[in-house]
C-alpha cells in the first residue's frame, strides 16, 4: 500500500501531493513473508495519481530512488524495532517539512493561510470551529498525512511524547499505542520548533450517515490492535543508579510521585535526628538516586548518600513487592558503595517492617534514638523510636 501527504483536487483550490516512502504501514510490502518491491513513481502515477487528476505530486523518502519500488531496498518484511526506527526518521522529516513552511511564510510578506489561529478577528465569532464541513473566513494551511494505523500509532507516539522509549526489548511490542478507526482522522496544530498540540483523535464527521448514524470501522480490539501491548512475561526490570541532579525528568517525576504515595508514615524525630539530617544538608555529599524500571514504569526507588552511607527513601510499588525489586535496590546501593570505597551503610528505620526488611538485607541494629513525638501509637505500627542499623561492606 502507498501512502502519502496531501490530498486530491476536488474542484476547489488546488493542493499539493507528496508520496513520502518513510511513510507507509508496519512490515513493508510483503507476501507471505515474500519480500516485494512495492510501487516505483512511474507506477505510483500511472495508476493511482493520474486517474484521480493528480499530475503534478513530488516524491520523497524513497531509499532506493524513486524510479525503484519504495520497498526495494529490504531484504524482507520489517521488524518492530525497525518500524520504530522509521517512525523516528520520518518524525524529524515532518518536523522539518513543517518548519520549512513557518520559516518562507515568516520571510514573505504575501502569505495569507499561515497565521495565529488563536486570534479572533472581526467577524469570526460566530465560526463553528468543532464542525469540520462549516466554512471559514480565514483559509488556512492544513497538511494532511494519509496512512496506516500502526505507524500512525508510532508517529503519534513520538509527536505526543517526543522520542521517548522507541523499543523496550528487541522483537517486543511497544508498550503505549494510539489506535485509529479506518478512514478516522487525528487533528493536530503545529507551533513550530517540534511543538504540537493534539486537538482531536479518530473524528469521523465524513462517515456521517442520512440516519444520523456514524459508520466507524477498526479501532477495537477485536480488530487485533492488542497485539500491540507486550506480554507481562517481556517486562523485564531495569536497574539504575545516577547522581540525582542527573536523574532524567520522566523518572524523577515518578519518584517524586512513588516517596509521596508509599513511604511509611513519618514520626516527629528528636534533636539528634534532626541534627543528623541537617549535617548531611550542610556537609554536602554526593545525593545517588537508585531505581529500578520496567520499561519508562518506576517500580522502586531508594537514595543513598556518598559521603555519609546513608540509604534513605526506599519505596516499592505495592504491586511490585514480593518480586525482588527491594532486594534489587539494596544490592545496586551496596553495588555502588564498594566501588566508592565506603566501608558501611546505614539506614534508620520507623516500623517493623522496615527493620525487619533491612535485616533481611544483611543489616543489624546498633542503637536506637528516642523521639520527643505524641504521634499516634494506637494502630501499633508505628512506634516513637528510630533504629540506627548498619551493613558493613
Amino acid at each position: 500500500n502507498e501512502s502519502g501527504t496531501g490530498g486530491s483536487d476536488d474542484g476547489g483550490a488546488a493542493c499539493s501531493v507528496m508520496i513520502n516512502g518513510l511513510y507507509h504501514e508496519s512490515e513493508g510490502c510483503h507476501t507471505r513473508e515474500k519480500v516485494e518491491p512495492g510501487m516505483n513513481a512511474q507506477q505510483i502515477n500511472a495508476s493511482l495519481l493520474n486517474p484521480a487528476g493528480v499530475t503534478n505530486a513530488s516524491f520523497e523518502g524513497f531509499a532506493s530512488g524513486e524510479e525503484n519500488g519504495w520497498w526495494a531496498h529490504a531484504n524482507g518484511p520489517e521488524t518492530r524495532p525497525e518500524s520504530e526506527v522509521r517512525a523516528a526518521k520520518f518524525y524529524v522529516w515532518m518536523m522539518e517539512y513543517l518548519d520549512q513552511q513557518l520559516r518562507e511564510a515568516s520571510e514573505q510578506d504575501d502569505v495569507r493561510d499561515i497565521f495565529d489561529a488563536g486570534v479572533t478577528l472581526p467577524g469570526e465569532e460566530d465560526e463553528r470551529c468543532h464542525d469540520k464541513f462549516a466554512p471559514r473566513t480565514r483559509t488556512r494551511r492544513t497538511a494532511v498525512f494519509v496512512g496506516h494505523g500502526d505507524f500512525m500509532s508510532l508517529v503519534l507516539k513520538r509527536i505526543v511524547a517526543g522520542f521517548g522509549h522507541s523499543v523496550e526489548k528487541e522483537k517486543v511490542p511497544h508498550r503505549s499505542a494510539f489506535v485509529h478507526f479506518n478512514t478516522g482522522m487525528t487533528e493536530l496544530e503545529y507551533f513550530g520548533n517540534g511543538r504540537f498540540m493534539v486537538m482531536s483523535q479518530n473524528g469521523v464527521p465524513h462517515l456521517s450517515g442520512p440516519d444520523g448514524g456514524c459508520y466507524v470501522t477498526g479501532g477495537s480490539l477485536k480488530d487485533g490492535w492488542s497485539y500491540l501491548m507486550p506480554t507481562d512475561g517481556c517486562l523485564d526490570s531495569e536497574v539504575s543508579v545516577a547522581f540525582a541532579d542527573e536523574v532524567q525528568p520522566h523518572v524523577q517525576e515518578q519518584t517524586e510521585a512513588l516517596r509521596s504515595l508509599y513511604l511509611s508514615k513519618r514520626v516527629s524525630t528528636s534533636a539528634s535526628s534532626d541534627d543528623e539530617t541537617e549535617s548531611e544538608e550542610n556537609n554536602g555529599g554526593a545525593e545517588l538516586t537508585v531505581v529500578v524500571k520496567r520499561g519508562l514504569q518506576v517500580v522502586g526507588c531508594a537514595s543513598l548518600n556518598e559521603k555519609t552511607g546513608r540509604v534513605r527513601d526506599v519505596v516499592v510499588r505495592p504491586s511490585a513487592r514480593r518480586s525482588q525489586v527491594g532486594k534489587s535496590l539494596i544490592e545496586a546501593v551496596k553495588n555502588h558503595a564498594k566501588q566508592s570505597n565506603i566501608d558501611k551503610i546505614v539506614a534508620q528505620t520507623k516500623t517493623p517492617d522496615e527493620r525487619e526488611f533491612f535485616e533481611k538485607m544483611g543489616f543489624s541494629s546498633v542503637g536506637d534514638d528516642d523521639t520527643e513525638g505524641d504521634e499516634d501509637k494506637s494502630d501499633g505500627v508505628y512506634s516513637s523510636e528510630i533504629f540506627r542499623m548498619e551493613c558493613k561492606l
